[in-house]
């Protein structure tokens, strides 16, 4: 009887330890998720029109598609707006897309101009 008692005991306290290892790990990943994003502001507003300028024109030189494309970017409050020639409305859509999957990015306006052939 006295071997079931300490079985049933260690049993018990290894539970109880294992509860608060979780509940510890819990809490240390809501405390890290708050301190990731300031208080009153969504992960989307964290990211300045710098930063959001810069990941764009990096989309747009490392796709094979758009690099060579004479692009501008232009950001403001999370709006990308496009502007340049482009030879084909194809393009311009592809570039669009791309800007679209950008972190931070609120809208992207497509002010580019499909310029004519020849």
């Amino acid at each position: 009887m006295n071997m079931q008692k300490s079985k049933l005991l260690n049993s018990l306290v290894a539970v109880v330890l294992l509860s608060g290892a979780s509940i510890t790990a819990s809490q240390a990943a809501d405390q890290s998720d708050k301190m990731a994003t300031p208080v009153g502001l969504s992960a989307t507003a964290a990211v300045s029109d710098d930063s959001i300028a810069a990941s764009a024109k990096a989309a747009l030189s490392s796709d094979a598609q758009s690099a060579t494309l004479p692009i501008n970017v232009a950001v403001k409050k999370g709006v990308v707006v496009l502007t340049g020639s482009i030879p084909s409305a194809e393009a311009g859509d592809h570039a669009v897309q791309l800007i679209a999957s950008v972190a931070g990015v609120k809208e992207v306006k497509n002010d580019l101009k499909v310029k004519a052939a020849g």
